[in-house]
């Protein structure tokens, strides 16, 4: 009978892996690696095969718990910056803004308290595994990414498991997002059915050549429920204003799912239209609207760990001691000046990185500098665009990694733990960002770009 998988842990995984002939284990990581089935993708390529990583089930519930505490919050600040006592705060977050997201944020005049509530959001984040700790350290919500790997990797988690004596059961995320976009539609049209989507994303960025696998994927669960749904991916020069209705390849369009951020390489009367739809969604229903980009700044960060901010957002008690837990202590230097020289004088405890960026950019490590170069990073970085974050180090956790030639070892490997946000509720994830621990590295940022690789995570 197999074992459940819900509370792994190192030593039962190694145990079962040497159980295997050194043939079948040679042969689950050559199955891993074999090119994917057509019209379908995964990220294996040129990477370790480290077994499925879980951690203790008690812990990932509670750190779930206090990452729903912080989108409360987030949402929160969110209100208060629209609201009439807000007004200095919504300047200071449009004063973090590169003039692209501010523009767009101008342009979203509208968005119902339930979308914000209920908005996608991926958070980047860590997980201690021997004291529970979880922190966040940015939150995805303008485009979040990495819905599709989310069911790619947990049917993958279910091979592999299933392969080394272990049951589990694949989480899947797309039937709660396509209940996210269904309940949008019932939300600001009652009793009418969804029957189309557009999930927009603009041309040449890499990063979204998941979406239409996420549009089909969405799709299918949908029309697993009985619904007769189509989820398109489309780019924004195809959506179209045709009788005062957002318009698809001729098909009249329920919902426009923004995936889409600058538009700057399209001629604009090729994206008019889309852009009036996006300028309208009083009128027209827009999920993950462009208002969106306010709230991304990382300079939240930094007014959430400011006490007289947080005063201001009618927090439960509880809420509010959860953040205290989940952020690290963010400074804008524009707006607290006298933290400067705490900053200079502690700088293997502090990262810089700007309030307005993703993958990585500009993010600079304090133990990465010398003291005079750490002293003219800092005065360059005064002006309200960046922040200054407390480091929070990579957890270690050992684990087990089998080589190309079917031989098992134990390795210790740093992790990150990145939830998803679907519908109002945290959703977990399915995937972890893992770098091989090497001490002699040092500091590095957890994304691929630095060589971190995707290991399915058993999600309780």
């Amino acid at each position: 009978m197999a074992e459940s998988a819900v509370d792994l842990t190192c030593e039962p995984l190694f145990e079962a892996a040497c159980r295997m002939t050194r043939d079948a284990r040679a042969r689950l990581v050559r199955a891993f690696y074999e090119p994917p089935p057509a019209g379908e993708a995964r990220l294996t390529l040129d990477r370790p095969f480290v077994l499925p990583i879980g951690l203790e089930p008690a812990r990932v519930h509670a750190a779930l718990r206090d990452a729903q505490a912080f989108v409360r919050a987030l949402v929160a600040l969110e209100a208060h910056a629209y609201g009439p006592d807000g007004g200095d705060v919504l300047a200071r977050l449009m004063r973090s803004l590169e003039p692209g997201s501010v523009r767009l944020v101008e342009q979203c005049r509208y968005e119902s308290s339930e979308s914000v509530r209920r908005r996608l959001r991926r958070m980047d984040a860590f997980l201690d595994p021997h004291s529970g700790v979880f922190s966040a350290i940015e939150v995805n919500q303008i485009a979040p990414l990495s819905f599709y790997w989310h069911d790619i990797d947990q049917r993958l988690a279910a091979h592999i498991l299933g392969e080394l004596g272990f049951s589990y059961a694949p989480r899947r995320l797309a039937p709660r997002v396509f209940d996210w976009l269904a309940g949008e539609l019932h939300a600001r049209h009652p009793g009418r059915e969804l029957r189309c989507v557009a999930l927009v994303s603009e041309h040449g960025y890499e990063g979204k050549k998941e979406l239409p696998y996420l549009a089909r994927s969405c799709e299918a669960a949908g029309r697993e429920c009985g619904h007769d749904v189509a989820i398109l991916h489309a780019y924004p020069n195809e959506v179209r204003l045709a009788g005062g209705k957002p318009v698809v390849r001729g098909r009249e369009v329920d919902i426009v799912w923004r995936q889409s951020v600058y538009l700057d390489p399209y001629p604009p009367s090729d994206v008019a239209d889309y852009e009036t739809i996006c300028g309208h969604p009083e009128e027209h229903l827009i999920v993950n609207a462009a208002r969106s980009f306010l709230t991304a700044s990382k300079d939240t960060f930094a007014l959430l760990s400011a006490p007289r901010i947080v005063q201001k957002l009618a927090l439960s008690p509880e809420d509010v001691r959860a953040l205290g837990r989940v952020l690290p202590e963010t400074v804008n230097l524009a707006h607290a000046p006298e933290e400067r020289v705490r900053i200079l004088e502690n700088r293997p405890e502090w990262i810089s990185k700007p309030t307005d960026s993703s993958f990585g950019e500009g993010v600079e490590f304090g133990s990465l500098h010398t003291a005079a170069s750490w002293g003219r990073l800092v005065d360059a970085r005064q002006d309200g665009r960046f922040v200054f974050q407390r480091r929070i180090p990579s957890p270690v956790l050992p684990w087990v990694e089998i080589a190309p030639d079917g031989e098992p070892r134990r390795r210790d490997v740093e992790f990150d733990f990145c939830p998803h946000h679907v519908d109002g509720e945290m959703a977990g994830t399915a995937t972890l960002r893992v770098h091989l621990h090497e001490p002699s590295f040092g500091d590095r940022a957890m994304n691929v770009a630095t060589g971190s690789f995707l290991t399915p995570f058993v999600t309780p």
